[in-house]
């Protein structure tokens, strides 16, 4: 056989046996979740991590640490892709965690302060708040010095931010040192090219989170005085860039939003639990007489942190739980079609800011 004969039937084995190879796919990767329900819910705790679970297997999860120090209280973050951002609260800092390695690849840093809202611009560019020296910033992932310095200033204790459409929407309490309302709430819209503010709203009384609806609104939640039982949601039209209404009935203390692709805005509340608006026909399909409420031993509702709906159409309730008062902390399941409670499921301590996503 000549050597060129030899080498034409080497390649032609080699091709043979690659094609013959191992055919095994690769095993599943948790942000997978199962084959039946991709669902993985999100939340950072009092454990100072970040949490994860499977929807369809919540006994499979995985945590992700955050950092040791007394100073790390994250009460939020926002996903782009398989990557977070999750403010850090008392550090002023921002960590960066890889979901997929379930690592902080880096630390976003503000000189002083309490990191609050952040939302993703695009796949590399972060806005994120300073609650205490009421301006927010913005910081790219890629960028080769750690300290977030392109900087605008927004009205006082700025909580949350909500971008949509390439808007950037930061929502502001409006509180003065003490933590007393100096005035309405205000949303500011920022451009985030230039930084700069292009508008303001003003809103209800200490407004907290915000979310856009399908029908391209953003709904505001307004806390209220606490122990006021006078918490009300203000809807804001991006097309018209008016406040059209601020509807009232939302009980004591009304705090965190989410809005499922039917429009349903869940509402929730440490005080009663979590009540539904519906924002295509404008009015409650559970006000706080009757929230969603996983009762406790005697009757009454448990609070609760968040709620959201998961990919595979259940409701999930975060109770943040209770340390003094022995009350462990759940996730407490609900039928996405009739809304009746189903399950619950046990979490580690203090869970807030609860997102279900695929990845």
């Amino acid at each position: 056989m000549t050597p060129r004969h030899s080498l034409v039937l080497a390649l032609a084995t080699a091709i043979v046996l690659g094609a013959c190879g191992d055919d095994t796919p690769p095993p599943p990767k948790f942000l997978d979740g199962t084959a039946s329900d991709p669902g993985i819910l999100l939340a950072v705790n009092l454990d100072k991590a970040l949490f994860m679970l499977q929807t369809g297997a919540p006994d499979q999860r995985e945590s992700i640490a955050l950092g040791t120090s007394s100073t790390v209280t994250p009460v939020g973050f926002s996903v782009f892709g398989d990557h977070a951002v999750v403010p850090l609260g008392n550090t002023a800092s921002v960590a960066y965690v890889n979901l997929a390695t379930e690592t902080v690849d880096r630390y976003f840093t503000f000189p002083s302060g309490n990191s609050s809202g952040s939302a993703w611009v695009n796949a590399n560019t972060v806005i994120a708040c300073n609650a205490l020296t009421d301006v927010c910033g913005r910081f790219t992932t890629t960028q080769a010095a750690n300290e977030i310095t392109v900087n605008v200033a927004v009205t006082q204790f700025p909580n949350s931010v909500v971008t949509s459409g390439g808007r950037v929407f930061v929502v502001s309490s409006n509180l003065d040192d003490n933590y007393i309302s100096a005035g309405p709430g205000v949303v500011s819209e920022i451009n985030p090219a230039t930084m700069t503010v292009v508008r303001t709203f003003e809103v209800g009384t200490n407004p907290q989170y915000a979310a856009v609806a399908p029908n391209g609104k953003l709904y505001v939640v307004n806390t209220g005085d606490y122990g006021s039982e006078n918490g009300s949601l203000s809807v804001i039209n991006l097309s018209t860039n008016e406040v059209e209404t601020t509807v009232a009935g939302f009980g004591d203390a009304p705090i965190t939003i989410s809005i499922d692709p039917q429009g349903r805005a869940f509402v929730s509340s440490f005080s009663y639990g979590t009540v539904v608006w519906n924002t295509v026909t404008s009015d409650f399909l559970r006000d706080p007489s009757n929230p969603l409420c996983a009762p406790v031993t005697g009757g009454a509702c448990r609070g609760a942190a968040d709620a959201t709906v998961a990919p595979n159409g259940k409701v999930y309730q975060a109770f943040f739980g209770s340390a003094a008062g022995s009350l462990p902390a759940y996730y407490f399941v609900y039928d996405g079609t009739t809304l009746a409670l189903t399950d619950s499921i046990a979490v580690p301590i203090g869970p807030s800011g609860l997102v279900g996503a695929t990845f």
